[in-house]
């Protein structure tokens, strides 16, 4: 399964990082030079502590225009280049991250940005429990060379499961399968905002109806 990477820009926002706490969620969190000459705030620093050693303090020495935004975008290019898999988010106000998510996501890799982590804490919750229904199915079910075990979906997914399954040339790309699930949501009940459709996309890949390797995607519909 993916990493999934937080990358926090703490000098334009101050999320509440203990949303994600006892997740597997990995945060940095980037500090511009002027906020580390303050004092930590106790609720920041006992969040860090709940995320443990999932948590990264990244601390940017020198002041100036855009300087967490360069490092931030810095590290997104490091951890493409380590892990194309990976799923990034950067919580940011920020717009000038917005070309660099298009150009990341046209490229097929799974990057977002948000001004908050409500989204990403309801995420990891629904992967939390999947992972505990998982441990839950007996172990004859799981048995070496068997499929996936689905779980039981939602009316939202139930339409586009039944319209991939009928598809005989199926997308084969992260991005190719966003685009079809676009078309189909655009004439069946209204179109989809690009987070909304991401979020059918990881609920499908939770449920095991679809995995994912790097950019490519496999269908387990059957």
């Amino acid at each position: 399964m993916p990493t999934n990477y937080v990358l926090v820009d703490f000098e334009n926002v101050q999320p509440d990082l203990s949303l994600l706490a006892n997740s597997a969620y990995r945060v940095k969190v980037f500090f511009g030079a002027r906020q580390q000459e303050g004092r930590v705030p106790f609720k920041l620093l006992d969040a860090m502590l709940a995320l443990a050693g999932n948590v990264e303090p990244v601390k940017v020495m020198r002041s100036g225009s855009n300087a967490v935004d360069m490092h931030i975008a810095y590290y997104v290019g490091r951890l493409v280049e380590k892990e194309p898999a990976a799923v990034i988010h950067i919580i940011s106000g920020d717009r000038d991250f917005d070309p660099l998510v298009e150009y990341l996501r046209a490229h097929g890799v799974n990057c977002k940005r948000a001004k908050s982590i409500s989204e990403i804490a309801k995420q990891a919750e629904i992967a939390k429990q999947a992972q505990v229904k998982a441990r839950s199915v007996p172990v004859s079910r799981q048995a070496k060379g068997a499929p996936p075990v689905k779980k039981p979906h939602s009316d939202k997914l139930a339409p586009i499961i039944k319209q991939l399954h009928s598809l005989s040339g199926k997308p084969a790309t992260r991005r190719k399968l966003a685009q079809v699930i676009a078309i189909y949501f655009r004439h069946h009940g209204g179109a989809l905002t690009e987070s909304a459709i991401e979020q059918v996309i990881d609920e499908l890949i939770h449920l095991k109806y679809v995995s994912q390797s790097g950019t490519k995607v496999n269908y387990h519909l059957s």
